[in-house]
C-alpha cells in the first residue's frame, strides 16, 4: 500500500494572494484546475499534503509526550474562492508516518479575522496562567494591519481557545508578522522575533502576554523579511562550543537565488543578536520557503529538525491542480558544521526515512560509458530514492547526470560537470512549464569534490524532488509536474563515470494508517 500523507503563510500578501487566486479561479480568469486533472494521482507518497485544496506556511512543530505536533496554514474552501486560512494539525511519533487530526485553530472565530503564521510553545512553568504545560500559540491576525494574538490549548495542542490581542501594531503596517517564540534560559525570559519588513524585531516577556521591545536586526539585501527563527546548536556536535543561528525567510535575488531560508551564525544575549557571518542560504533550489526548526529532548543540542513549504509565491497561484495544491519538504536533520567555507548548516533526511523503502538495485564499483544501455531501463517508478558516490577524479571524464521522472519527453535533469565543478538542476523539460523565471531558470551551484568524490542523495516523490549533495552541504528542492507516464529513470554521461556505489530504493513498501 502506498503511503498517502494527505493531511496532514501567511503573510498578508500570502493570504490575500491565495484569496485572490481562489476568486479568479472561481470566475475563470486565471489558470484551470482541470488543466492538470490527474494531480490526485501525482500526490506525493512521503511528503505531507493537504487533504484537499490549499496549503502554505508550516508552523514550527512541537514535541509533546513522544509525539511531534505539526501545524500548517490550510484553506479548505479555496475551490470556490472562500477566504482565509486556519491551522491544520497532524501528529507523528517517527516523523515519517503522520496521523491527521482536526483543525487546531479555526478561522473566523473572533472579530479579528483568520489565523495566519505564528508559533507555539509549551508553557512548562505556567508563566501565562493557563495551567502547567499549556500550549500557547502566538499568531498574526489581520487586525490593525497585522497584530499578534494569543491562543491557548489545555489538551496538549489539539485544540485552541482565543485569549486576546497581546501586541498591537504600532504603525498599522502590513509587515508586522510571523511571531516566533523561544525560552531564553540564561535571562529566564520568553523571546519573540517578529518580521518587520527589512528587519527582525526582538521582544521579551515574562508571561507571554506583555512584550517589551529590545532590539532589531536589519537587513536590506534579502527583500521583505518573513518567518524568522532563532536557535542554538553545538558546533560539530561539541557541547563545549555552541553558536546561535538566526534564520530568516527572504528573497535571494541579490545572490542569484529566489526565495528561501537565509541564516546568520552568531551570538545572542537574550536581547540582541550579533552576527559573526555574512548571509548564508540554506538551499539553492526554488521550492523551500517558510522553513521552521524544532528540537526534542534527545537531540541534545547537536541537531534540530527542519521542514518547509515546497512552493514559491512567485508562481504558486499559477500551478494547475484539481484536488490539492501544496506539500511540505520531508523532515530533515540540520547540524552546524565547520567547513572550508566556515560554519555552515548541513542537512540530511530524517534518519529513519529510508528504512521504510525497498532496495531494488545496489551497484558497487561500476563504470558507465557514453552510448551504453541505460542501467535503469527496467525500472519504472514515481517515488524512490537514489544514493550514489561518484569518483570524479581520474575515473570519470566529462559530464554525467540523472534524468528523473523520465518518459514521453518529460524529465527533470540533475547534471554534474567535473571540468567546472558545477551541479545543475534543470526542470525545463517538465510537462508543466510556468511562465515565470524562477520556475524555468536552471539552478546552478559550484560543488567541489571531497577527496575526489561527489555524494548524492536524491529523493523523488511524484511531484517533489529533493537533492542532498556531499552529506547535505548543498540542497536543492523543487516541484515538477509531469504525466504519470514519465516514470522512468536514466543515468547518462558524455564520457564515462565511475560509481563507487549506487543504491536505488522504491517507496512502494511504505505504509500508513
Amino acid at each position: 500500500m502506498r503511503v498517502r500523507v494527505k493531511f496532514i503563510s501567511n503573510k498578508a500578501r500570502g493570504v490575500l494572494f491565495a484569496v485572490l487566486v481562489g476568486l479568479l479561479f472561481s470566475f475563470g480568469f486565471v489558470g484551470s484546475k482541470a488543466a492538470f486533472a490527474n494531480s490526485e494521482l501525482n500526490r506525493p507518497e512521503f511528503h505531507i499534503t493537504p487533504q484537499a485544496e490549499w496549503m502554505n506556511d508550516v508552523q514550527r512543530p512541537l514535541y509533546i509526550n513522544g509525539q511531534h505536533h505539526l501545524y500548517y496554514l490550510y484553506n479548505d474552501d479555496f475551490s470556490w474562492g472562500g477566504n482565509g486560512t486556519e491551522w491544520a494539525h497532524a501528529v507523528s511519533t517517527d516523523l515519517v508516518h503522520w496521523e491527521r487530526k482536526p483543525v487546531a485553530i479555526q478561522k473566523y472565530k473572533t472579530p479579528y479575522g483568520d489565523p495566519w503564521t505564528g508559533s507555539t510553545v509549551v508553557d512548562e512553568n505556567n508563566t501565562a496562567g493557563f495551567g502547567k504545560n499549556a500550549v500557547i500559540a502566538l499568531v498574526t491576525m489581520p487586525f490593525e494591519g497585522q497584530s499578534t494574538h494569543l491562543w491557548y490549548s489545555t489538551d496538549g495542542g489539539n485544540s485552541f481557545k482565543y485569549y486576546s490581542i497581546v501586541q498591537h501594531n504600532p504603525t498599522g503596517s502590513a509587515d508586522f508578522r510571523d511571531p516566533k517564540i523561544i525560552w531564553h534560559e540564561e535571562t529566564q525570559k520568553w523571546v519573540m522575533l517578529l518580521a518587520e519588513r527589512d528587519k527582525v524585531g526582538f521582544y521579551t516577556s515574562s508571561n507571554l502576554k506583555d512584550w517589551e521591545y529590545t532590539s532589531s536586526f536589519v537587513r536590506q539585501d534579502i527583500g521583505i523579511i518573513e518567518c524568522p527563527d532563532l536557535f542554538q546548536l553545538n558546533v560539530d556536535d561539541n557541547s563545549d562550543n555552541k553558536k546561535w543561528v538566526l534564520m530568516i525567510g527572504g528573497n535571494g535575488f541579490n545572490y542569484g537565488l529566489t526565495t528561501g531560508s537565509s541564516y546568520f551564525v552568531g551570538d545572542f544575549d537574550g536581547r540582541e543578536f550579533h552576527a559573526a557571518t555574512n548571509v548564508k542560504w540554506l538551499e539553492q533550489g526554488a521550492d523551500s520557503y517558510t522553513g521552521v526548526t524544532w528540537d526534542a529532548p534527545y537531540t541534545n543540542g547537536n541537531f534540530r529538525y527542519f521542514i518547509s513549504w515546497m512552493n514559491n509565491w512567485n508562481y504558486a497561484g499559477k500551478l494547475p491542480w484539481d484536488t490539492f495544491n501544496g506539500n511540505t519538504s520531508i523532515v530533515r536533520e540540520i547540524r552546524l558544521k565547520t567547513t572550508p567555507d566556515g560554519l555552515k548548516l548541513v542537512q540530511k533526511p530524517v534518519w529513519n526515512l529510508l528504512d521504510n523503502f525497498l532496495t531494488i538495485m545496489d551497484i558497487r564499483g561500476e563504470d558507465i560509458y557514453t552510448g551504453q544501455e541505460n542501467i535503469f531501463k527496467d525500472f519504472h517508478g514515481l517515488s524512490y530514492s537514489i544514493e550514489a558516490q561518484i569518483d570524479v577524479a581520474d575515473l570519470t571524464e566529462g559530464k554525467f547526470g540523472f534524468s528523473v521522472r523520465d518518459g514521453d519527453g518529460q524529465h527533470a535533469d540533475l547534471t554534474y560537470d567535473k571540468s567546472i565543478n558545477e551541479f545543475v538542476f534543470n526542470r525545463g523539460s517538465s510537462r508543466i512549464k510556468v511562465d515565470v523565471e524562477e520556475f524555468n531558470r536552471p539552478q546552478r551551484v559550484i560543488v567541489h569534490p571531497k577527496e575526489g568524490k561527489i555524494k548524492l542523495e536524491i529523493l523523488v516523490d511524484r511531484n517533489a524532488v529533493e537533492v542532498f549533495i556531499n552529506d547535505g552541504e548543498y540542497v536543492l528542492s523543487n516541484i515538477i509536474l509531469n504525466d504519470l507516464s514519465s516514470d522512468g529513470l536514466r543515468l547518462w554521461t558524455d564520457g564515462h563515470v565511475h560509481l563507487d556505489y549506487l543504491k536505488l530504493r522504491n517507496s512502494n513498501e511504505l505504509t500508513i494508517n
